[in-house]
């Protein structure tokens, strides 16, 4: 069986950011989880997360806000890019490093906010700000997204060094709180076994290449966002990114195979119309039927049957709002269905 390591700082670096993002973001942390009956509990939690350690700055939104695929600015661009420096030396000391590099955190934020945008345009974003805000305004982003990125760019300089300051207040009240709770990281690494993590998830997320050779399994613990699992493969083999409480998301994990086969997913994308739904779901937070009917001159039961479909495969998330029912597009389907078809990828 491959040999399983465990990695102290990978987490932790994640939970670091964790508490950021959730400053931002609580209410999509709590939409996440896919297990309804944890839904009160966990909101409670992440409250008393932010009120354990404290105020964060608002000046922070351009960095933690999350965006179309849930995904934010640091993240994507300063702790992800990274993974293969995972099982050496990215350390909070490197991290913060890389980050005192203020125009590349500059141009970086201009490619992750309107990374849609030709090379050629990127490029013209660099050289004037005028082009850069002309760029915004005709952008996707809400009226408040909008705004906060005008902010940030017109003296970025005082942001990123909020950014720093706070990160180093953090680091340190993280670093005592890992201290005082460590045993749970060491409970559950000598709680895991290679069979946890590949024969449980199998059809999933192959681990099956590190029974070749002298490839490792690394696992990363964190104590704050104890419902995540992040998949890495990396040149010494792999590693989990991990909550502490990672037996509950395998579980989530195998019930959403259960839930959502892919051949439902095919049958749903065999149809013309069910597409553009989706696409258009890419563009709009939320659509009804009424809207459905309007733009694509469908029946009210025609309507109904395409959106009810979707629904039903977990594609589409529903909401209500007095008798009106709005419907939008459950990017966290996509991510397991994207888990999914990595097993028949080369990559």
């Amino acid at each position: 069986m491959p040999t399983i390591k465990l990695l102290k700082d990978p987490g932790f670096l994640y939970d670091l950011n964790f508490l950021f993002f959730l400053k931002f973001n609580t209410q999509l942390c709590v939409d996440n989880l896919e297990d309804n009956s944890k839904k009160e509990s966990y909101e409670k939690y992440l409250k008393e997360t932010l009120q354990y350690f404290g105020d964060i700055s608002d000046d922070l939104y351009i960095f933690y806000h999350a965006i179309d695929n849930e995904h934010c600015f640091i993240t994507t661009h300063y702790i992800d890019p990274y993974k293969n420096k995972f099982a050496s030396d990215f350390n909070f000391k490197h991290f913060k490093k890389i980050l005192g590099n203020t125009e590349q955190i500059i141009r970086n934020a201009v490619r992750f906010y309107l990374k849609d945008l030709p090379d050629e345009e990127i490029k013209e974003c660099f050289m004037s700000q005028s082009k850069l805000f002309d760029c915004i305004k005709n952008s996707k982003y809400s009226g408040e997204e909008k705004s906060k990125l005008y902010e940030f760019f017109i003296n970025p300089t005082v942001y990123i060094q909020v950014l720093q300051y706070e990160l180093i207040q953090k680091e340190v009240l993280l670093s005592n709180y890992y201290k005082d709770n460590y045993e749970k990281i060491l409970e559950a690494h000598n709680k895991i076994t290679y069979e946890t993590l590949c024969e449980n998830l199998k059809g999933i997320r192959d681990l099956s290449f590190l029974q070749d050779g002298d490839q490792i399994l690394y696992t990363s613990f964190c104590l704050l966002s104890k419902y995540r699992m992040k998949l890495f493969f990396i040149k010494e083999g792999a590693i989990y990114i991990l909550g502490y409480d990672y037996p509950s998301i395998i579980d989530e994990v195998v019930n959403a195979k259960k839930m959502h086969p892919l051949e439902d997913l095919c049958d749903a994308l065999s149809e013309t119309s069910r597409m553009q739904i989706l696409e258009l779901l890419l563009e709009r937070e939320d659509v009804t039927c009424k809207d459905l009917e309007k733009i694509f001159n469908f029946t009210g039961s025609t309507a109904y049957h395409h959106i009810s479909l979707l629904t039903k495969i977990g594609a589409v998330k529903v909401r209500n709002e007095g008798k009106t029912i709005y419907y939008s597009l459950n990017r966290k389907y996509f991510d397991t269905m994207i888990e999914r078809l990595k097993v028949f990828s080369n990559k």
